[in-house]
């Protein structure tokens, strides 16, 4: 193990030395060292309940789960989290890998190279570098899981059978519906393994299932918070969750978005032959097909006969190549596995291998999505429906390669390697002496690689000679006409990356077999497979590790500067189209840069989402009541719904103002210009190449503004004039209707009493007196008995007190919060207090956990103790 954390370490800091610059981090999508600043996210809060307020009107984000990844995030904090956090999982993988393969009892060679391919298999390293590493550390932690189970006949088994329980479990903590995914191939390891061990139908059973029953009942205690807030957040009172046929039905789209393309299969032995991330320079972009809006995708296959639908032509943050040598070997291992006669592998063995197959193909069919019929079996299965994207399932095939892998080198080292082999005067003598007793599978193994070899010659001539119908057929999905070159170019040298890798990998393999590496000269052997191994994988694996400078990118601006003061008291937007100057510019900035960087590392709170890959059921409601959902170049419905989301606060033209002003729905409230600005490069950065170096300069002739709109409800404000309701799409059509007036009357859903029937026209005054995402305390001042609205979103798990004394939470204008006061001064604080008691149940499993590791390992490197 040694060995491999040395190798792992040297790798992975080669391919990651970049980040460990002072100023430097890694790239993150989920999350950027901006939102992990910014202050609802902050630890340890977040254990007990996370209340994300810095877009739209506040989400419960559940308990965050005691997992190492927020573990991680605690003890390193922000800055060196973003940094490090990539390399400690995939390290993590590696050595849950090796242990694996260590347990099984395969040599040496294999457990260390091994682990070297699943720490760089490139699916999960780019899943890693794109702020995903959770689901790196799910491979991990169920590799320990089956290290744990592969132990049927020691004293201490039960007790690894609990670990194993307590490592699934940690994964569905990290990875949430991916660690429930690789938890039922867990589940299949078990069973599988009870009916390996042979006996009656009734011990055979009861033995799997008195296993899987001890793995489920430890892997749901320590999942429990995760499992709780999973539902809470992304099922109850979420659009398309339902589980009748016509809600899945009409959820099948939504849920399918990203599946994977049978043609991108490729990619497995072709790194970058559809590119790599969306951005990536130098004719890197991706141009496949994943993430395609199932629409969009009709509307080309069908021809793109009328109106083009809304949606995204591709969208990938992570590639699938596992590695020429890998793939290879593990051909040569299943192939082993199905000779008859003469195989490396013993019967056990072989069984297991195919299991493993099964497995791997079973879940690269799922992962076809709709571009197959496979995946519709399993969507059909209670709450399967609920998990989004069936490419998350190349995340197992991949896993099954790394294992397929390790045995097969595993063979080779017994077949080839271990054994001593006859006297020769020189090497090439042996080589000789080796391929003249080489045996007829060697044979056509080597004749069938060299078929392939010259397959893959003829097919990448081919492929550049069609070189401009690929770049036709890049037009035809939105690339210009020169980046459409330079993406043809990429990926036909992509191929002749693999055809170079695949050379290398099978004279590996053939020097092998000629008794190249006998005996005393394995760990040559050893040392070039290694080789090409590393080689191969980190240089495939090199565009996915993209480097921030995060001092520069979260530098503020004249704009910002404005909007982090008291950013509590109002929401900024983008004002939707362009009223008559270019908004492109702008627009970019503020949805790339400002809005998921930028606005979450100074707590700007904003109308707009950043991510929302469930639709809760009262924001569909309400913005479909509103007619906002999207913009059809009318402001009218656009005005009420800033008034009634405290939006006062918009960027767009300067000169949208005087054209919104003209628009008689406003009713005499205006917008008028805070301030004007340009949006230039950084000093240092002429020309500027990417987003985050181009920032907001204020300009008194600048084509852009910061808007405020007067007509904005305050964010809290007192009423002493209010409506009860009692159904939902009475109060929708009430917020809705052009005669209602949000400044004079606000709409209750019991339980309220009646308003006074002569309302005092005073209404007194409400000013902050403290501010957290999850504890607000308000002053406020009632001439008369009033309800507070506060503007921001309502969940039953917000509580409120009103002088200490704790009162009904009322709902508010359909979605916001409030509570009725009486006359007089009072302190109003609203408090998020979800119920966290399976915190501890969680907690314990941790404890629990490390017990039983600690007792294993001391047990288990007693006198004559073998693995």
């Amino acid at each position: 193990m040694a060995a491999l954390l040395l190798l792992l370490l040297s790798v992975l800091v080669l391919l990651f030395h970049d980040v460990f610059r002072p100023d430097h981090t890694l790239f993150s999508n989920d999350g950027p060292l901006g939102r992990l600043v910014s202050e609802c996210h902050q630890l340890p809060g977040r254990f007990t309940g996370t209340w994300g307020d810095l877009n739209w009107l506040g989400f419960n984000n559940g308990a965050a789960p005691p997992g190492i990844t927020l573990g991680l995030q605690y003890l390193l904090k922000p800055v060196w989290f973003s940094k490090l956090y990539a390399l400690l999982s995939l390290i993590l993988l590696g050595l849950g890998a090796w242990c694996f393969f260590f347990r099984l009892g395969l040599a040496p060679m294999a457990c260390l190279l091994g682990g070297l391919a699943a720490a760089l298999n490139s699916c999960f390293f780019s899943v890693a570098c794109w702020g995903v590493a959770a689901h790196a550390l799910v491979a991990a932690l169920d590799f320990f899981a089956l290290a744990a189970l592969v132990d049927t006949t020691s004293r201490l088994r039960w007790a690894c059978v609990v670990l194993a329980g307590l490592a699934v479990g940690m994964g569905v903590v990290d990875g949430a519906d991916v660690g429930a995914i690789f938890s039922l191939y867990v589940a299949a390891f078990v069973l599988y393994q009870a009916w390996m061990m042979g006996g009656t139908s009734r011990q055979v059973m009861l033995r799997g299932f008195s296993r899987l029953a001890l793995v489920a009942v430890c892997a749901g205690g320590i999942a429990a918070q995760t499992i709780t807030s999973l539902v809470q957040t992304s099922i109850v009172g979420v659009v398309g969750t339902g589980q009748d046929a016509e809600t899945k039905e009409s959820h099948w789209d939504f849920a399918t978005q990203w599946s994977l393309p049978p043609l991108e299969t490729a990619a497995l032995a072709v790194p970058g032959l559809f590119g790599y991330r969306m951005d990536s320079p130098n004719g890197g972009a991706y141009w496949g097909a994943v993430g395609r809006t199932p629409a969009l995708a009709r509307y080309i296959d069908q021809g793109r006969h009328g109106a083009v639908p809304p949606g995204m032509l591709r969208f990938a943050g992570g590639g699938n190549y596992a590695g020429v040598l890998v793939l290879l070997t593990a051909g040569w291992a299943v192939w082993q596995s199905l000779r008859r006669r003469d195989s490396v592998f013993n019967p056990a063995q072989r069984r297991w291998l195919w299991f493993w197959l099964a497995l791997a193909a079973g879940s690269l069919l799922l992962a076809f999505g709709r571009f197959a019929p496979f995946y519709r079996l399993l969507y059909a299965l209670p709450y399967f429906s609920t998990i989004r994207n069936p490419v998350k399932f190349i995340y197992l095939v991949s896993f099954i390669l790394v294992i397929l892998f390790a045995h097969g080198l595993d063979g080779l080292w017994r077949k080839y390697m271990r054994p001593a082999g006859p006297g020769a005067a020189s090497r090439w003598a042996g080589l000789r002496m080796g391929w003249s007793k080489a045996g007829p599978f060697e044979k056509r193994w080597l004749r069938g690689c060299v078929i392939v070899l010259g397959l893959a010659l003829l097919a990448w001539l081919r492929y550049n000679d069609g070189r401009s119908d690929l770049e036709s057929y890049l037009h035809t999905v939105g690339f210009k006409e020169a980046d459409a070159a330079d993406v043809a170019g990429f990926s036909i040298r992509q191929v002749g990356w693999f055809v170079l890798f695949f050379g290398l990998s099978a004279g590996v393999m053939a020097g092998l077999f000629c008794g190249a590496f006998v005996g005393p000269r394995a760990r040559w052997g050893g040392l070039a497979l290694g080789l090409v191994l590393v080689a191969d994988l980190g240089r495939a694996d090199r565009p996915w590790v993209v480097i921030w400078n995060y001092q520069e990118k979260y530098a503020s601006n004249p704009v910002v500067d404005r909007l982090r003061q008291q950013p509590y008291e109002h929401r900024v937007t983008l004002l939707p189209g362009a009223v008559s100057a270019n908004l492109a510019s702008l627009a970019r900035l503020y949805r790339y840069e400002w809005l998921p960087q930028v606005f979450p590392c100074y707590n700007i709170q904003t109308l707009d989402l950043v991510d929302m890959p469930r639709e809760p059921e009262d924001f569909a409601a309400y913005i479909g009541a509103l007619k906002v959902k999207r913009f059809a170049g009318d402001y009218v419905p656009y005005f009420r719904y800033w008034e009634l989301t405290s939006t006062d606060y918009l960027l767009g033209p300067a000169d949208a103002a005087d054209t919104l002003n003209q628009d008689p729905a406003l009713n005499g409230r205006q917008f008028r210009v805070v301030e004007r600005f340009v949006v230039l490069p950084r000093p240092g950065y002429t020309p500027a190449d990417a987003l985050e170096h181009f920032t907001a300069q204020p300009d008194e002739h600048g084509p852009f503004a910061l808007l405020e709109y007067t007509g904005a409800l305050p964010r809290a404000k007192l009423f002493t004039r209010w409506q009860v309701y009692t159904h939902d799409h009475d109060a929708l059509a009430e917020l809705a209707a052009p005669g209602f007036d949000p400044w004079q009357t606000v709409l209750v859903d019991g339980p309220a009493p009646p308003p006074p029937v002569e309302p005092s026209p005073a209404t007194g005054t409400v000013t902050y007196a403290s501010y957290a995402s999850r504890d607000l305390v308000l002053k406020c001042d009632a001439p008369a008995p009033a309800v507070l609205l506060l503007n921001d979103r309502h969940d039953p798990n917000w509580k409120v007190s009103v002088d200490g004394r704790p009162e009904t939470l009322l709902r508010c204008n359909f979605v916001m919060r409030g509570v009725q006061l009486p006359a007089g001064r009072h302190t109003v604080e609203f408090r998020f207090d979800p119920p966290y008691h399976l915190l501890y149940v969680s907690l314990s499993g941790i404890g629990l956990g490390l017990l039983l590791l600690t007792v294993i390992l001391a047990v288990g490197r007693g006198p004559g103790r073998k693995p």
